[in-house]
């Protein structure tokens, strides 16, 4: 079976050389493609990627010009993607890839979406104490409103079979802040089987990504999620 990693990039030039080199030694012997989607970078970031596609076969390049959100670049990678698996693959390196073999061999073993989480037994996270106090309050705030019964949505590691991307992504709206969120809920309410694996973070820039404008988008994309599953009930239906 083919794997694609899709991996968003957003002013990643510190670490998307190393995240696609490792990663292709570490499912080397797979048959694979990573597609790196550069959401609108104001760095270096298309530029490195672009040349990691001309030095290796296996590398793809999504570019467009203004950052839209990684909701919106993990569609349009998923468009140019041809894997039967589909691994989810943050460039920031805060999880070493190492873990992507183990997280497809679980789902190969019966399951339609395997994904990270920093709340079950074996995980080991390091990050700064403002990151897990958002971090908890956020993850009640889900269940409490959306209903979505995983412990962490939030984890840059999933990994799905592409039937359930390709039945998912057209009832996904979000395109930024809650989208995990939102794609996990449709998984669920759709009764695909997911897994939650222990994953290993070391956040390299702890607080560099937390502001209040993103907190509170968050929450706002949340309230948009419970009113549509809840209100408008915009997700119910089979699968397609």
């Amino acid at each position: 079976m083919k794997v694609s990693v899709l991996m968003p990039a957003y002013n990643e030039e510190k670490f998307l050389e190393m995240a696609v080199r490792e990663t292709m030694k570490e499912i080397s012997g797979l048959d694979y493609e990573i597609v790196v989607i550069n959401d609108g970078s104001t760095d270096r970031t298309g530029e490195i990627a672009r040349e990691l596609a001309r030095r290796y076969r296996r590398v793809k390049v999504v570019d467009y010009y203004n950052n839209h959100g990684k909701g919106f670049a993990l569609k349009k990678g998923f468009e140019e993607s041809s894997g039967d698996i589909v691994v989810f693959y943050d460039a920031d390196l805060d999880i070493p890839p190492s873990q992507i073999p183990r997280f497809i061999n679980v789902l190969l073993s019966g399951y339609d979406v395997v994904i990270g989480s920093k709340y079950v037994p074996g995980a080991r996270v390091k990050y700064s104490e403002r990151r897990r106090f958002l971090s908890v309050v956020y993850r009640n705030m889900v269940k409490f409103l959306v209903g979505l019964n995983v412990s962490d949505s939030q984890v840059g590691l999933k990994v799905f079979r592409r039937e359930v991307l390709e039945d998912v992504f057209p009832r996904v709206l979000v395109k930024k802040y809650a989208f995990d969120v939102e794609l996990l809920t449709v998984v669920s309410m759709l009764g695909y089987r997911i897994k939650e694996m222990p994953v290993r973070i070391e956040h390299k820039e702890f607080d560099s990504n937390i502001n209040l404008e993103s907190v509170f988008n968050m929450f706002v994309d949340t309230i948009a999620i419970f009113y549509r599953k809840n209100i408008l009930h915009y997700y119910n239906g089979g699968r397609r």
